[in-house]
């Protein structure tokens, strides 16, 4: 189809002054690479290496530099007949196939700004993703209703030209190239957003080049590096493994739809390909050793993780099964492009693993609600300013720069830096230290947990393979409760959760300590394979409180009641006493005054709606008594 193209984006004046402030930041001190030099590099491979040189495997098959180059100028001939101009948006709607790989190298050539589409999400999402971002063309396999579309299969069984007609011609210098030290808007990517609602973030060509630049030098990547694309297109660890990988002239492994979801194939896909290089979240990294024999990934020279918290654990096995591997720390949201901090794990990293320290031409800061800069050890929020901020986000076609602002970093020098949600401190060593997300923070009984440093804590436990602490309220009553959600790394298992919770007094307060354990086979994954907390948290409280709708009608289950006894006689007692009261626990021994007792009397009646004055808890002798009491009360 062809479709006139006059559309460019608008900027807000805020956007305006955020990019040049930018521009003034990046250019103080260094003549960046821009994406620009890594087309020209994989323009250089498309055209000049060996015809027996592969560039991709796919489902068994190698397809070599010589085919790439012949389908991208296929793609990139489709493109010019529909007369695109530069900053179009093209969304490539295909799922993990050698012909995405074909798309996005076209569209990065012809200058057109890409958007990968997330082939999983449901149908009014995708048509979210297309209208917000105001899209110009449509590539994908099937047609698409409302909008322009050029279907991959037909493009790329048209043989306009011949391989034998490419020549060094066919190469556009890197001097007339569109991207020279340009921070345009190169491709979009959609991440979750705290709302709900999606969002695009803006990222550019500057910022791209910057991450590539500095992971190929510091991995001393080279063209013999075989890379898994494990990571799906609409992530932005994606563009790591398609462009670094192919201005190098390497050899990029992509697994089909059926082996993307399989671990065992992944691991067959290693040992088959001697794959070198993988870069992926750090559920997919357990996943592959969890099932692997570690023979068959004796290939791989270096894994990286990013995009979530990294277990100790899991370290301490990728260490004794891959004692050669280089291990790295990835870190840093969407909106800082690709990573933007990172750090190599090393033997000192034992408990915790380090966010790292930020990639070159760029700083970040931990500041506090002030925006001051907080101490050595001081838990604050992440701010990031630097080569590495993406543009904005894209709002119906438009970009805003909400979240990101200005901070001052000197006392003459104010910056544009982008406001995370991620929470750290610096340590003694300089490295940053993550310290959950904002919303990771849990509330429970007016004492403020981190749900990071919970799990951390849990994940000592040898049995438990992955673990996931949310808050859980009781409907009738708002008691927060701290609760565990875990998979064991034997399903035949059985742990002893008194057990577990004496250990946990040895690296947690008691107010940190789950009061409830629920054990599920696996622990549900996002779209982007990160552990999906809102899912499990929704899980928890129906597994939790199955009944609390009909509370009022009497169906209170007597656990439920229980526990609730057990916390209200908690707050009125000595810290030292708090962590001994049990079902069976007699109430005298727990140094209780008679205007205490009428308090919990009163508290408990309050919660039930029930009678339950101060004489008949003085005739309790245990708490299970006083449960009792409650429950009979309930259901009469």
């Amino acid at each position: 189809m062809q479709v006139d193209i006059d559309h460019t984006l608008e900027m807000n004046n805020s956007h305006k002054n955020m990019v040049k402030t930018q521009l003034e930041i990046v250019e103080k001190d260094h003549n960046f690479a821009d994406i620009s030099d890594y087309l020209y590099r994989i323009q250089q491979h498309l055209f000049f290496q060996s015809l027996t040189k592969t560039a991709l495997i796919y489902d068994e098959k190698c397809i070599g530099y010589a085919e790439l180059a012949h389908q991208v100028n296929q793609m990139m001939l489709a493109l010019d007949r529909l007369q695109l101009k530069k900053g179009a948006v093209v969304a490539i709607q295909l799922g993990k196939c050698p012909e995405y790989i074909y798309s996005v190298l076209a569209c990065a050539l012809k200058g057109l700004i890409w958007l990968p589409i997330d082939m999983d999400s449901p149908a009014l999402r995708r048509e979210y993703l297309l209208a917000n971002s105001r899209v110009d063309l449509v590539i994908a396999k099937q047609p698409i209703e409302n909008y322009a579309y050029v279907l991959i299969d037909e493009i790329l069984s048209e043989n306009r030209y011949e391989f034998s007609q490419f020549s060094a011609e066919n190469i556009i210098p890197v001097s007339q190239m569109t991207y020279s030290m340009s921070r345009d808007a190169a491709y979009y990517l959609y991440t979750s957003g705290s709302t709900g609602t999606p969002k695009c973030v803006v990222l550019n060509n500057q910022a791209t080049a910057n991450g590539l630049e500095q992971s190929i030098e510091k991995w001393q990547m080279t063209a013999d590096d075989v890379v898994m694309a494990v990571t799906p297109f609409h992530h932005d660890m994606s563009v790591f493994d398609v462009f670094a990988t192919l201005s190098l002239g390497a050899t990029l492994v992509i697994p089909t739809a059926e082996q993307s979801k399989n671990a065992l194939a992944w691991t067959n896909l290693v040992e088959k390909n001697q794959i070198s290089i993988w870069v992926s979240v750090p559920a997919i990294v357990d996943m592959l050793c969890s099932v692997a024999n570690p023979d068959q990934l004796q290939s791989l020279r270096l894994i990286a993780q990013g995009g979530d918290y990294i277990k100790a654990n899991l370290i301490e096995k990728l260490r004794l099964n891959l004692p050669n591997a280089r291990l790295f720390s990835l870190g840093g949201p969407t909106e800082t492009t690709i990573w933007s901090i990172w750090h190599e794990i090393d033997d000192a990293d034992q408990d915790v693993i380090p966010y790292g320290k930020a990639l070159k031409h760029n700083q970040y800061f931990i500041l506090n609600e002030n925006l001051q800069v907080c101490q050595v050890g001081e838990v604050g929020r992440m701010y990031m300013v630097g080569t590495n901020l993406s543009n904005g986000y894209l709002l119906d076609g438009k970009i805003s720069p909400k979240d990101f602002v200005p901070i001052t970093i000197s006392a003459d020098t104010t910056e544009m830096a982008f406001r995370m949600s991620d929470l750290g401190y610096v340590r003694a060593d300089g490295n940053i230290i993550f310290a959950g997300r904002e919303e990771g923070y849990l509330k429970v009984k007016g004492v403020r947990i981190s749900a990071a440093e919970v799990e951390t804590a849990l994940m000592k436990y040898t049995p438990i393979q992955e673990i996931v602490t949310v808050c859980c309220t009781h409907p009738q009553t708002e008691i927060a409760e701290l609760v565990a959600m875990f998979s064991l790394a034997n399903v035949q298992e059985k742990i002893d959760i008194q057990d577990l919770k004496s250990q946990l007094k040895n690296y947690l307060p008691q107010s940190h300590i789950p009061t409830k354990w629920y054990c599920v086979d696996q622990l549900p994954l996002t779209q982007n394979a990160k552990i999906d907390r809102k899912l499990l948290q929704k899980m928890a409280q129906e597994q939790l409180y199955p009944q609390a709708q009909n509370l009022k009608n009497k169906h209170i289950a007597l656990e439920h009641i229980s526990d609730t006894v057990m916390d209200i006689f908690r707050e009125f007692v000595e810290q030292e006493f708090s962590s001994n009261i049990f079902y069976q626990t007699e109430i005298l021994r727990l140094g209780i005054r008679t205007k205490q007792l009428k308090q919990i009397a009163e508290k408990i009646a309050e919660k039930y709606d029930i009678r339950l004055d101060f004489y008949v808890l003085a005739s309790c002798k245990t708490v299970e008594d006083v449960v009792n009491q409650v429950q009979k009360q309930t259901v009469n």
